[in-house]
């Protein structure tokens, strides 16, 4: 609406020639009158960048407690696995490597469920340390549209 009274004045201006002062603007100082205008464009600026920072600072938050709250699960299935090693170090060891290689990649189908364009890669630890039929599942939940992190 204002681009449009702004254009309407500006003809009218260049056609009458006295649109300033069918107006009452001819009193006003042209500072005053461009202090006006861009005041609340400014202001608007000023807004909407906060805004886009304060929703940036929150996505990246989010994405940080996310990453804590897996690590806090995989730390505490690896401790409940303690008792356990001294009996079957071979299981223990081979179990923690899969926990592992799947939080990492469990990470890392999170973040590229948030990209942006098709070219970001995310790396992930050994995911061919899984047996081939978890590789088959997962390379064909894209296909089935099926959320492979939740």
């Amino acid at each position: 609406p204002a681009a449009v009274l702004a254009v309407l004045f500006l003809t009218y201006e260049a056609e009458v020639g006295q649109a300033r002062e069918w107006a009452g603007l001819t009193s006003l100082k042209l500072t005053i009158l461009w202090s006006a205008v861009t005041a609340p464009v400014y202001t608007l600026i000023a807004f909407r960048t906060s805004e886009a920072m304060r929703r940036f600072w929150e996505g990246t938050g989010l994405l940080h407690a996310m990453r804590g709250e897996w690590f806090e699960s995989a730390s505490a299935l690896v401790t409940f696995t303690v008792p356990t090693k001294r009996t079957k170090p071979e299981l223990v060891a081979d179990f923690r490597h899969t926990l592992t290689r799947l939080m990492s990649l469990c990470h890392g189908s999170a973040l590229d469920e948030l990209k942006n364009t098709e070219t970001e890669d995310y790396e992930v630890l050994d995911f061919r340390g899984l047996d081939e039929g978890t590789i088959n599942i997962l390379s064909q939940c894209k296909e089935h549209s099926f959320n492979r992190v939740e």
